[in-house]
C-alpha cells in the first residue's frame, strides 16, 4: 500500500507540473528535451556528459521497475556540469543517470562505456534493449574485481547495439566516497590505446616510487640511520595510497577483498601523515632545535597513530574528511619547522621545504576536487601524484645532502687528527735526523781519535748534547700532542658558553652511571634546573647579559656538586642537569634546595642595578632495576620540572621514574 501511495503521489505531482507548464509557458523542467546520442560508424571516443539525465534519490526508494514504468512522470533533470565531469562531492544520496544511444547505422555496433572513477561503492548498470529483458551489471569496489565484465581498473560496460536500435542505459550510483561519475564512450581500439597510455604513466610513477624505496632501503641497511627507514615507509605509503585511489591495487593486489579495498585509501593516507611526522622529527632534529615543541611533535605522531588505527574501525565517509584535514595540518606544521631551519642556515631544510610545498599544493587541489570545489580533470585528479613524485625525489636529495654534511664533518675531524699525527711524525723525523747527525759526528771523532783525543772528547760531548736535545724535543712534542688530544677531548665534552660539561658528555655519563647503579644496586639521582623567565631576562637586558647569566648560574650549580663523580652539564638552552650517583631521594632534595638557594642569592650588576633570577627544579631518584630505563628516568625529572614551573616556579618537585614498557626495556637492555 505504501508503494502504491508513493507512486500515486508522484503521478499526481507530475500532472500538477504539466498543468503549470501549460498555463505559464515552457519554463518548467518538463519542457527540457532529453538529448539522444546518435551513434555513427565514425564515432570513436566521446564525452557523454552532455547526453546524461540526472535523477537524485535522497530516500533510496526508486527501483528500476518503477523508473521504467513511470519514467515520463519522474522529474529527470539535465546535467548541470555540461562537458565537465559530474561531481556532487561527499553525499549519502543515491543518484540515477540515464543515457540514450541511437545506432544510426544499418550495421551492428560494439562500444564500451567507461565510468572513470574506480572508488565508487555500488554501481548498478541497467541496459534496456527494445523488446528484451533489462540486463543488469553489478559493479563497484564493494564487489569482487573478478566479477567485472572487463578486467580494467575503471568500470567498463561493453555495449552491443543492433542496426538502428535505440538503447537506454540506467546507472544507479551509491557511494561513501566523493560522488564523481566521469563517463565516456570508447571503441575497443581507442580504449586499449588509452589504457596503455594510462598504465604507462602509472608505471612510470610507481616505478619511480619503487626505485626510491629500494635505493633508500639499501642506504638504510648501509648507514643504519632511522631517517631512511621512516622515508622508505613514507614513500611506500604514498605509493600504496595512490594505487588504492586509482584502482590499481584492487586490480592486482587484493581483487577479492572488497572491505580492505575501501578502507585502504584512508589507511595509507593516514600512514603517510604518521611516517611523515616521524621523518620530520628525526630529520629536522626537533629535540635539539625545538626542545619546547618536542611535546607538540610527539602529540602529532600519537594522534596520527590513533587516526591510522581508527581508519580500520570507522567508516570511509567519516575518516576521509578527518584524515585530509589532519594531513593538511601536519604538512603545514612540518613546513613551518622546515622554513625555520632553512632560515637558520640548514641547507637540507631547503630541499625539505620545497618538497613539502609541492605535495601540499597537490593535496589541496585533490581535496578541493573531492569536495566539489574544483572540477574533475586530468590536472586535479593527478596533482597529488605529480606533487608526491617531486616531493619524494627532493626528500631524497635532502637526505643525501644531510649525509654529505655529516661526512664532511667527520672528514674535517679526521683531517685535524691527521694534521696532529703529521706534526708528531715531523718531530720524530727531526729527532731521527739529529740522531743520525750525532752518529756521523761520532764516527768522525773515532776516525780522528788517533790524532786528537781532545777532538774525540768534543765529539762525545756533542753526541751527548744532541741526545739530550733529541730526548727533550721528543718529550716536548709528545707533551704537546697529549695536550692537544686532551684539549680536543675537553672541547668535545665541554659546553662552549658555560665551560661545564655538554649534552654529549651527559648522555655518556648517564649511560655509564645508570648501568653501574643497576649492577651495584645503588641509588641514582638527577636534577633538571631551568632558569625562570630567561627569555624575558634576555629581552630586557640583552643576549650578552643572558650569556653572562648562564655562565654564572653554571658556576653556582657546579659549586653545589661536591663529589668527584657528580656531573653538572648544560642540558639545553637555559636548562642544566646535575647527575648524582649513589644519592637517594632525601639526598637529591638537599642538593636541589642548595642549588635553588645559591641561584636565588646570585646578583648580577647590570647598569649599576642589582638583578636576581630564580630557577625551577625537577628531581628524581631510584635504584635502577630491570624495569627501569634511561628514558623513563629523564622523563620523570622533566615532568617534575614541569610541575614545579606550573606550580609557581622557584621551587623543587620530585617525581619517581615510572616502570618502562617491555618493548622499551628490550631496546635499552
Amino acid at each position: 500500500m505504501n508503494v502504491l501511495f508513493i507512486s500515486s503521489k508522484r503521478v499526481f505531482s507530475a500532472w500538477i507540473i504539466i498543468l503549470f507548464t501549460s498555463v505559464f509557458g515552457l519554463n518548467s523542467p518538463l519542457a527540457w528535451a532529453e538529448p539522444i546520442l546518435p551513434l555513427t560508424a565514425t564515432t570513436d571516443h566521446l564525452n557523454l556528459m552532455p547526453y546524461l539525465s540526472v535523477l537524485p534519490d535522497p530516500r533510496h526508494d526508486y527501483s528500476i521497475e518503477e523508473i521504467t514504468r513511470t519514467q515520463n512522470q519522474i522529474p529527470w533533470q539535465a546535467s548541470k556540469h555540461g562537458n565537465d565531469n559530474i561531481n556532487f562531492g561527499y553525499t549519502s544520496d543515491v543518484y540515477w543517470f540515464r543515457l540514450k544511444i541511437h545506432n544510426t547505422t544499418t550495421e551492428k555496433q560494439h562500444t564500451n562505456i567507461e565510468i572513470g572513477y574506480p572508488v565508487l561503492d555500488y554501481l548498478d548498470v541497467f541496459i534496456d534493449h527494445p523488446n528484451q529483458e533489462i540486463q543488469l551489471l553489478e559493479l563497484g569496489d564493494k564487489r569482487a574485481f573478478n566479477d567485472r565484465p572487463v578486467s580494467h581498473r575503471n568500470f567498463i560496460v561493453p555495449l552491443d547495439q543492433g542496426p538502428e536500435e535505440l538503447v537506454t542505459l540506467y546507472f544507479r550510483v551509491e557511494t561513501t566516497s566523493s560522488m564523481q561519475v566521469p563517463i565516456q564512450l570508447w571503441r575497443d581500439k581507442t580504449l586499449l590505446q588509452s589504457a596503455q597510455s594510462d598504465m604507462l604513466g602509472l608505471g612510470l610513477y610507481f616505478g619511480t616510487m619503487g626505485v626510491m624505496v629500494l635505493y633508500n632501503l639499501f642506504v638504510f641497511f648501509s648507514v643504519r640511520e632511522s631517517n631512511y627507514l621512516y622515508y622508505v615507509c613514507y614513500v611506500a605509503s604514498i605509493a600504496l595510497f595512490f594505487a588504492s585511489l586509482s584502482g590499481v591495487s584492487f586490480q592486482y593486489l587484493w581483487p577479492e577483498n572488497t572491505w580492505w579495498n575501501d578502507q585502504s585509501i584512508v589507511f595509507f593516507l593516514a600512514c603517510v601523515v604518521m611516517f611523515a611526522a616521524m621523518f620530520t622529527i628525526r630529520f629536522l632534529r626537533i629535540r635539539e632545535t625545538f626542545p619546547r615543541l618536542q611535546h607538540l611533535a610527539n602529540m602529532v605522531v600519537f594522534v596520527s597513530i590513533l587516526i591510522t588505527a581508527a581508519t580500520i574501525l570507522a567508516s570511509y565517509s567519516t575518516m576521509i574528511a578527518v584524515v585530509i584535514a589532519w594531513a593538511v595540518f601536519g604538512i603545514s606544521l612540518a613546513i613551518s619547522f622546515g622554513v625555520y631551519r632553512w632560515m637558520a642556515g640548514d641547507s637540507s631544510a631547503k630541499y625539505y621545504c620545497i618538497s613539502w610545498f609541492t605535495l601540499l599544493i597537490g593535496g589541496v587541489i585533490l581535496a578541493l576536487n573531492k569536495f566539489d570545489v574544483l572540477p574533475r580533470n586530468f590536472l586535479t585528479e593527478h596533482a597529488t601524484q605529480f606533487g608526491s613524485a617531486f616531493e619524494v625525489i627532493l626528500l631524497s636529495f635532502a637526505l643525501a645532502d644531510r649525509l654529505n654534511v655529516e661526512k664532511r664533518r667527520r672528514f674535517e675531524a679526521q683531517l685535524s687528527a691527521l694534521e696532529n699525527e703529521r706534526v708528531a711524525r715531523l718531530a720524530q723525523a727531526e729527532a731521527l735526523q739529529q740522531e743520525k747527525n750525532a752518529r756521523r759526528a761520532q764516527e768522525q771523532a773515532l776516525i780522528h781519535e788517533r790524532d786528537a783525543r781532545h777532538a774525540q772528547a768534543e765529539a762525545l760531548e756533542f753526541q751527548r748534547q744532541a741526545t739530550e736535545t733529541l730526548e727533550y724535543k721528543v718529550r716536548e712534542r709528545t707533551q704537546e700532542l697529549e695536550v692537544a688530544n686532551q684539549r680536543l677531548e675537553e672541547l668535545t665534552y665541554t659546553d662552549g658558553l658555560t665551560g661545564i660539561r655538554n649534552r654529549r658528555y651527559l648522555n655518556r655519563a648517564l649511560e655509564r652511571e645508570f648501568t653501574r647503579s643497576r649492577r651495584e644496586k645503588l641509588p641514582l639521582a638527577a636534577i633538571i634546573v631551568d632558569i625562570d623567565h630567561f627569555k624575558q631576562f634576555n629581552d630586557t637586558h640583552g643576549h650578552l647579559a643572558g650569556d653572562d647569566c648562564l655562565r654564572i648560574i653554571a658556576k653556582a650549580i657546579e659549586s653545589c656538586a661536591l663529589r668527584e663523580n657528580d656531573v653538572v652539564a648544560r642540558y639545553g638552552g637555559e636548562e642544566f642537569m646535575v647527575l648524582l650517583p649513589n644519592t637517594d631521594e632525601a639526598g637529591v632534595m638537599l642538593v636541589a634546595e642548595q642549588i635553588r638557594i645559591d641561584i636565588k642569592n646570585v646578583q648580577f650588576d647590570i647598569d649599576s642595578t642589582p638583578v636576581t633570577v630564580t630557577a625551577s627544579l625537577g628531581a628524581t631518584a631510584c635504584i635502577p632495576g630491570q624495569t627501569h630505563n634511561i628514558e623513563s628516568f629523564i622523563t620523570a625529572a622533566d615532568e617534575a620540572l614541569y610541575i614545579s614551573k606550573k606550580s609557581g616556579r622557584n621551587q623543587i618537585k620530585f617525581r619517581a621514574p615510572e616502570l618502562a614498557s617491555p618493548g622499551s626495556l628490550r631496546s635499552n637492555g
